[in-house]
């Protein structure tokens, strides 16, 4: 069984806006191996209050891959695995979350929260935040680095190893029966009105439905075609301008059919952008 332990930092409060991932792998008494990817989120909005928090930035990302490119390159780690977070109910609604918007299964896992086994262990400590716990054993971290953070709760829950006097993580899990079962949230219906009426015009799959445009200074954001429940589609840009109007000068563009400033023009492009002006919606943002 492979024990892994996970980080997610997000671009706002949504929980499907990932934009880095961390992994920590365990194996007996050691963390053997990390890995850490920042994560372009499908949709470019970051908030400032988690920018100042992770200080991860629109243009960090940009050319990062999507979730579901990351998830093509790791997801057979999960697959059986106990997979350790530090408040894991946080990190695990960001993985079913974004697992859903992609329309992406998830391996049946269980997962081990090192909060909840820091209640048990440590009863007397006076926070159980990662960075309090760290600090108490000695542990030296980057925090709010994905990568760091899933370091910090590996090597926290070999010191809950110790604590207990457990044979490793997999055996403590077993014995503070904290272990849970993880069910991945309902992927968007393929036979739903939207996916129908998206398929009837050409669009079929979530990569589609995003593309670049060049700014005036040709800085590139992010366009979007937004489905909703009644197979209509609107535009949502990632601009500064689209934050304060209604609507910005990159879809009035495309609206108009003026396709200069897309980056990689590809038909895909052309059938989402043809999909958006037979939308009753005309694009609306």
């Amino acid at each position: 069984m492979t024990v892994v332990a996970l980080d997610f930092e997000t671009a706002n409060q949504s929980p499907d806006s990932a934009c880095a991932i961390g992994l920590a792998f365990v194996e007996g008494d050691r963390i053997t191996r990390r890995f850490h990817t920042l994560i372009r989120p499908p949709e470019m909005r970051f908030d400032w209050g988690n920018i100042r928090v992770h200080g991860i930035r629109p243009e960090d990302v940009m050319d990062a891959p999507s979730f579901a490119d990351v998830w093509d390159e790791i997801s057979d780690v999960f697959d059986g695995a106990l997979v350790l977070a530090h408040n894991a109910s946080f990190d695990m609604n960001v993985l079913k979350r974004s697992a859903a918007r992609f329309g992406l299964d998830l391996p049946a896992f269980r997962s081990f929260c090192t909060v909840s086994m820091a209640r048990r262990l440590w009863p007397d400590e006076p926070s159980r935040k990662l960075s309090a716990l760290a600090t108490k054993f000695g542990i030296g971290f980057r925090h709010h680095d994905a990568g760091e953070d899933a370091f910090a709760c590996a090597a926290i829950a070999l010191e809950g190893v110790r604590a207990a006097g457990a044979v490793d993580v997999k055996h403590l899990a077993a014995t503070m029966g904290l272990a849970r079962t993880v069910t991945a949230d309902a992927a968007p219906r393929k036979g739903g009105v939207a996916a129908r009426a998206m398929a009837a015009r050409g669009v079929t799959t979530p990569g589609q439905l995003r593309f670049r445009v060049a700014g005036s200074r040709g800085t590139p954001y992010e366009i979007e075609a937004i489905p909703n429940a009644r197979g209509q589609l609107r535009l949502a840009c990632t601009c500064p301008a689209s934050r304060f109007r209604a609507d910005c000068k990159h879809r009035a563009a495309l609206r108009l059919g003026d396709l200069s400033a897309v980056v990689g023009l590809t038909p895909d492009i052309e059938r989402v952008l043809a999909a958006v002006l037979s939308s009753p919606m005309r694009g609306a943002a």
